[in-house]
């Protein structure tokens, strides 16, 4: 035998011990989820990971499937499921990646089980993508294991995964990660090739990663220009010419990819009526502050209220500046980097970790609650103002606290470097180092038991999903109670029938015209009497006929959600009205008024909106 076939054998048998050892960590990931995320998988079939905002995203998983089956009814670009009669222009694809899945899913599992499924393999591949990374850059398994649960079970994805499932969807950002810097390391346009594919599903997962990961990479560009220039002392344009061959085929099939999904969003955003446009204050608002670096989360079990003073004098809400890096990795980065700063690797993560910090603070820097210091009153502007106006797209991120995802896989990168560093001294029991750093780490980022919320089904919905005409709903208090609506377009997903009003993030001008100027349907939505118009109409006896000619069959009255003087107020309007008398769905919280008896054709009225 040859020492070739030798060679080759070798190979063989180590790629099977690798595909292995990464089967058995992918398993490890799998116990890790389950057991730090209790009892998330044993509820699988009655509750979900999380609430609140957790129900609009299941909404919007079934939406997508709804307007592709029912475009007579709807449309993925413009929605008159919510807010009818007119309808709101509807962002197509907010998580297009999750959005597929549960496409090709439904026909075989409920939509709530889906939804859990894909929150679980958050922290899988998560975890899986940012242990291939670091055990590419480090060629140590215990330093990547580690990483991988550094970046995956951080506070950071343990809040935004109480309702945010964009922000949650961290899963192919390592990958990503992983060949640009194959790209940076070995070059090769496969590399490059791959890196544009894992960019376009990390912005099928969130469309604010999509622009985190595009400033990462250009980040990447430019150090590798800086680097070349510095080495091989080419000209300026020689330099830019040789990165930009390098990445060409990354930024090919990124924008090949995006483009088709983003498109609308492109059109909107760059339009004179850009709805998706915050107020800038809410950059500041949504901001992380400087504590929040050093301050376990609210959810621990131990820390959490300890530290729940500090926290209540931050602007916005605990998921938008959560972002405790935790003691035992920040000592470990600063060991890679004081041990590894000549490495260049580590120094552009070291450079990610700061820079991605830095912009996650927002425009203005923000202690303890406050962006105004000294009796000056001063603000201290960071680099995300600058970027503000620089960066396409960017001032429809309201969030800046989310730039924190990038620097959470730079630190859990860094904190791998340091590992591995250390698993090189002969004096060190590396088992039982390993098993007590991972301890300690989890320690500090424990979110146990982690909440989630029962999906109820109430009968009256499961009732008229059974009825084959068309027909709305006006549901009590959908507009004027923000945690009721996102409750009720969840139960759309069961009824499937058109609702007045609704909850979104983001809404154009006029969206709540119909609510607001038409009568009996104002006071109702609003739950107070308005001032008479100059025709003094009697909405008692005008009410009914308001309801026929706009085709809204039931009333619902949500009672959980309102107060026993706004239910007064409904009861007195409605029973002075010729609406049948109510029904009531006690067990659901529930009492139900049907309307109109008549059924006006809802698909030619929807056909000329």
């Amino acid at each position: 035998m040859r020492i070739q076939d030798l060679k080759t054998i070798f190979s063989k048998v180590q790629n099977l011990s690798d595909a292995k050892k990464a089967a058995g960590v992918f398993a490890s990931y799998i116990l890790l989820t389950i057991i730090f995320t209790y009892p998330v998988a044993f509820k699988i079939g009655s509750d979900i990971p999380g609430g609140w905002d957790a129900f609009y995203w299941m909404y919007s998983l079934w939406y997508t499937g709804y307007a592709i089956t029912h475009s007579d009814m709807t449309s993925l670009t413009y929605t008159v499921m919510q807010f009818y009669p007119e309808g709101i222009p509807n962002m197509s694809f907010p998580s297009a990646f999750n959005q597929a899945l549960y496409f090709l899913m439904s026909p075989f599992l409920e939509l709530h089980v889906i939804y859990t499924l894909l929150w679980l393999l958050t922290f899988i591949l998560g975890a899986f993508g940012a242990y291939l990374l670091v055990k590419y850059l480090t060629g140590n398994t215990p330093a990547a294991f580690i990483s991988g649960i550094v970046f995956a079970f951080a506070p950071y994805h343990f809040v935004h995964a109480l309702g945010h499932f964009g922000a949650t969807s961290i899963e192919w950002i390592p990958f990503c990660a992983l060949y640009l810097m194959k790209t940076f390391r070995e070059g090769g346009r496969k590399n490059s090739i791959l890196a544009g594919i894992f960019f376009v599903l990390v912005a099928m997962s969130d469309l604010q990663y999509m622009v985190f990961m595009g400033l990462f990479a250009l980040l990447l560009c430019l150090y590798e220009l800086y680097q070349i220039h510095s080495d091989e002392h080419l000209t300026i344009i020689a330099t830019i010419e040789k990165v930009f061959k390098k990445y060409l085929p990354f930024g090919l099939v990124s924008l090949a990819g995006v483009l088709p999904f983003t498109i609308n969003d492109i059109l909107m955003a760059t339009s004179g009526n850009n709805f998706l446009k915050p107020n800038p204050m809410e950059a500041v608002t949504y901001s992380t502050d400087l504590l929040s670096f050093f301050l376990p989360s609210q959810m621990h079990p131990v820390f959490g209220s300890i530290v729940a003073p500090i926290y209540n004098n931050f602007s916005g809400n605990m998921t938008e500046h959560t972002t405790y890096i935790g003691y035992a990795v920040l000592m470990l980065t600063i060991f890679a980097v004081l041990k590894l700063r000549s490495s260049r690797e580590v120094q552009f993560w070291t450079l990610s970790a700061v820079s991605f910090s830095l912009l996650s603070l927002g425009p203005l820097l923000s202690i303890n609650g406050d962006t105004k210091f000294s009796v000056f009153n001063t603000t201290v502007p960071l680099p995300h103002l600058v970027l503000y106006y620089l960066i396409p797209f960017l001032e429809n991120c309201r969030t800046t606290g989310r730039f924190y995802v990038i620097a959470a896989l730079a630190f859990a990168v860094l904190a791998g470097y340091g590992i591995a560093e250390l698993l090189k001294r002969r004096t060190l029991k590396k088992d039982v180092f390993v098993v007590l750093i991972a301890g300690v780490i989890l320690f500090e980022y424990l979110c146990l038991p982690y909440p989630t919320s029962y999906v109820d089904q109430p009968e009256f919905y499961k009732e008229i999903a059974r009825d084959t005409e068309n027909y709305a709903l006006l549901e009590i208090p959908a507009t004027a109670n923000y945690g009721a609506g996102i409750k009720i377009e969840y139960y759309q997903t069961i009824h499937a029938k058109p609702i007045v009003g609704g909850q979104v993030a983001r809404a154009p001008l006029g969206a709540r015209d119909f609510e607001k100027n038409t009568p009996f349907i104002r006071e109702l939505t609003y739950l107070s009497s308005s001032p008479r118009d100059i025709i003094q109409e009697n909405i008692s006896q005008t009410g009914p006929s308001i309801l026929k000619q706009h085709n809204v069959r039931y009333i619902i009255l949500h009672t959980d959600y309102l107060s026993k003087q706004e239910l007064d107020f409904v009861f007195g309007l409605l029973n002075s009205t010729s609406i049948s008398k109510p029904q009531s769905y006690t067990r659901d919280g529930l009492i139900v008024y049907k309307a109109v008896n008549e059924t006006i054709n809802l698909n030619s009225r929807i056909s000329n909106v």
